[in-house]
């Protein structure tokens, strides 16, 4: 986003010209591109760097009335963030108050704000995401969290849990690549898709109660065919609704989420 709402970082925009990065290594922090970029106004945007986020989450409630959803997934790279935009669209599609909350440089590139969580010192990481959230939901009567990892990935586990007990979520959307058996990279199977919605549910249930109410299936490398045979076989083994919300758009979830939270 070119102009990626400077003012959340204190100042004003300088340029229109900027280098945008996502590295865990800061260009501002090379001193050499940093005097190029100040001699030529060229604004140098470490999407990962944080922003006042050393906060310990304290359990604090939402406004009541508000929504918070959570996206989950069975692994890295299935979609959640895709899936939470695509939620939020039609949410927005429909009249209500609506706002997506990044929690990778991706997603804070797409919208200009965000949390760039997997930088957050590990004591700090729910209470980043639960300042986040409350913030959105004093407004918004959508909050759409996007996911990262999974609960069962061996190297991105915490951040997922993070999200989970920081999110503080009243219901979770679970996130899935048909035919992927296996956490990418590693020698760890991902377990059937009603034994991952028991294992967020219970983790949830730590701190807060919160449930899968729909899944959404990444079909993007399935031919028409084998996309609604997904679908309708998850399904029927999971007992949830079941979309792909980019190839069939999100309403089957945001209908879902609807009938499963209260209106106050």
């Amino acid at each position: 986003m070119a102009d990626r709402r400077s003012c959340r970082r204190g100042h004003k925009r300088r340029s229109s010209r900027h280098i945008i990065s996502g590295l865990h290594v800061f260009l501002k922090d090379d001193p050499d591109l940093a005097r190029l970029a100040a001699t030529h106004h060229i604004d140098l945007w470490d999407v990962r760097e944080p922003v006042n986020e050393m906060q310990v989450a304290q359990a604090f409630p939402h406004r009541p009335g508000s929504k918070t959803i959570l996206f989950v997934g069975s692994d890295c790279s299935v979609g959640k963030m895709t899936a939470a935009l695509e939620c939020h669209r039609e949410a927005l599609s429909r009249g209500y108050r609506s706002k997506f909350i990044a929690t990778g440089q991706t997603g804070i590139i797409i919208t200009g704000d965000g949390i760039p969580l997997d930088r957050i010192i590990g004591d700090f990481m729910p209470g980043s995401v639960e300042r986040a959230v409350i913030e959105a939901s004093a407004h918004e009567d959508w909050v759409w969290v996007e996911g990262q990892g999974s609960l069962i990935h061996p190297a991105y586990s915490p951040v997922t849990l993070a999200l989970v007990h920081g999110a503080r979520a009243d219901a979770m959307i679970l996130v899935h690549k048909p035919g992927r058996t296996r956490i990418r990279h590693y020698d760890v199977a991902i377990p059937p898709l009603p034994d991952l919605v028991s294992l967020y549910e219970r983790a949830a249930s730590w701190v807060y109660p919160s449930r899968v109410v729909g899944i959404a299936l990444n079909t993007f490398d399935l031919s028409e065919q084998a996309a609604q045979k997904a679908i309708q076989d998850t399904q029927l083994t999971v007992g949830l609704p079941t979309t792909d919300p980019v190839r069939y758009g999100a309403s089957v979830l945001v209908d879902a989420l609807a009938a499963a939270l209260p209106t106050t």
